[in-house]
């Protein structure tokens, strides 16, 4: 059966997104009280339109280890193929007139980074416990527990370290994974990742966050906006401010990520934006100390359990510039534990 695609809305206008219970409606006029599930309908949509741009935000954002051509980069003027390239492998990019590009490649090396399982990896000592005790009884549950490689089991927690394999600026920081089990749905931890109003419940830290601007909407499954936050580590003298590009979605199965069954599978990814083309902050707030995150992702996947009940495997990659004095090797000691306490955080949300 052809579908009448005249009903759905390509345009990049200011908006909400698609509203599936409308879409709903016009094709069961459109196909002439043809029978069409939902299915079929949220498939067809998510295949067929794209996040509408709503706001501008004015941001920039460091391109350097994206992938991303300087052919395919669109300018606030016009500049010769050397200026392009210089800005794609080294400098920064518009967020506004380069949003899908930046996402979609924020997610590849999200994603990469997350289901790499290689030795590069090095775990903590209390995870390195688990997987041997693991691997030395060869049992493995049936369910309860992904079918990926070193998977979540039960109330354990798993963290690992690396070098950055990404060159270019913040390669001398390192790179951390946590990995941990979530009673809850993967939809409902991406639903609370995303919410900005719910962060203190998961952050002890956190003096707030704010949605600034809303670059893109897809009623379906999909966000993208520019973040303001503001944390208060123990270990730093003044908050920190951290001005930020999020993006939400779930995954198809053009990403190639393994899922449980039918279970869905939803991915985060986040980079700090700045005011200009220098990345450098405006200085309008001395009260505070502007950070950078080189790299945030959140792979949330449902996981089959015996009982039906909700469960899902909650994957986290931090990448972070530490503070201006705070040596190397306290910032990595830090950010180790602020994964593991963040694993635990967001499951406590889902415990009460």
């Amino acid at each position: 059966m052809k579908i009448d695609e005249s009903w759905l809305q390509h345009d990049s206008g200011e908006g909400d997104g698609l509203d599936p219970l409308a879409i709903e409606v016009e094709a069961s006029a459109s196909f002439n009280n043809t029978f069409v599930t939902v299915e079929k309908l949220d498939n067809f949509v998510r295949a067929h339109t794209k996040p509408r741009m709503v706001q501008r935000s004015n941001s920039f954002i460091r391109a350097h280890d994206l992938n991303i051509s300087g052919h395919d980069l669109q300018m606030d003027d016009e500049r010769t193929d050397r200026d392009t390239s210089d800005r794609a492998n080294g400098s920064l990019v518009c967020v506004d007139r380069n949003g899908q590009l930046v996402m979609n490649a924020l997610v590849d090396i999200g994603l990469a980074e997350a289901l790499d399982e290689s030795s590069r990896w090095v775990a903590t000592s209390s995870t390195a416990s688990v997987l041997k005790k693991r691997s030395s009884s060869k049992q493995r549950s049936k369910t309860g527990m992904g079918p990926w490689k070193n998977a979540a089991h039960g109330k354990d927690v798993l963290v690992w370290s690396s070098k950055c394999f990404r060159p270019g600026h913040g390669e001398e920081y390192p790179v951390v994974k946590a990995r941990g089990m979530i009673f809850a749905s993967a939809k409902e931890v991406v639903d609370l990742l995303k919410d900005s109003r719910r962060v203190g419940l998961y952050n002890k830290s956190s003096l707030g966050r704010k949605d600034k601007f809303v670059l893109a909407t897809n009623s379906i499954d999909s966000e993208a906006k520019i973040m303001s936050s503001l944390t208060k580590p123990p270990i730093v003298r003044k908050p920190l401010e951290c001005l930020s590009l999020f993006h939400a979605r779930q995954l198809t199965k053009g990403d190639n990520v393994e899922l449980d069954g039918n279970g869905k599978g939803f991915v985060t990814v986040g980079r700090s934006v700045w005011e200009n083309e220098e990345g450098e902050p405006d200085g309008s707030n001395s009260s505070t100390i502007r950070c950078e995150i080189l790299l945030s992702v959140n792979l949330v996947r449902d996981v089959s359990t015996a009982d039906g009940s909700r469960l899902c495997e909650l994957t986290i990659i931090t990448h972070v510039v530490s503070p201006a004095g705070i040596p190397l090797f306290i910032g990595k000691k830090a950010a180790l534990t602020a994964a593991d306490g963040f694993i635990k955080d967001v499951r406590a949300v889902f415990e009460t």
